[in-house]
């Protein structure tokens, strides 16, 4: 069972505090100091903000059960920004699709199904979808 700390707030006075666990520091460390924060880097802020003594290996537990449910709504640090792609991926050009042998029906080249299922991945199918009405006019 995990172990529940009170804050007390100088100007709330204690009938006001708050219960919080270690699962929620960490989730308000995440919060602070993003979800690219070290354990050793969140262990100092929440034992001087909550005043609960967390090891780095319970820390980073915590923080991979809460990221893995997507909890954390804090701000983003560093990394790149959503929807520019990664260089690597700038780099390759789409290859271009064999054409259907004579009399075959035409259909949609496993190769470019591929390629559209990595811009998904990389974009959303949002962003997509305006550029495909985009064209389709």
């Amino acid at each position: 069972m995990e172990e529940v700390r009170y804050l007390q707030y100088p100007d709330r006075g204690f009938d006001m505090a708050e219960k919080i666990t270690k699962q929620e520091a960490v989730r308000r460390a995440l919060a602070h100091f993003g979800s690219d924060a070290k354990p050793a880097q969140m262990q100092g802020w929440i034992k001087s903000e909550f005043d609960i003594d967390m090891g780095t290996d319970h820390i980073s537990t915590a923080k991979g059960t809460i990221l893995r449910k997507g909890e954390v709504k804090g701000k983003r640090r560093g990394g790149r920004k959503p929807g520019r792609p990664k260089a690597a991926a700038q780099a390759t050009a789409p290859q271009a699709a064999p054409k259907p042998a004579a009399g075959k029906e035409s259909g949609i080249p496993l190769n470019d199904i591929l390629y559209v299922k990595g811009l998904v991945g990389r974009f959303g199918s949002g962003p997509l979808h305006t550029l495909i009405d985009a064209f389709a006019r």
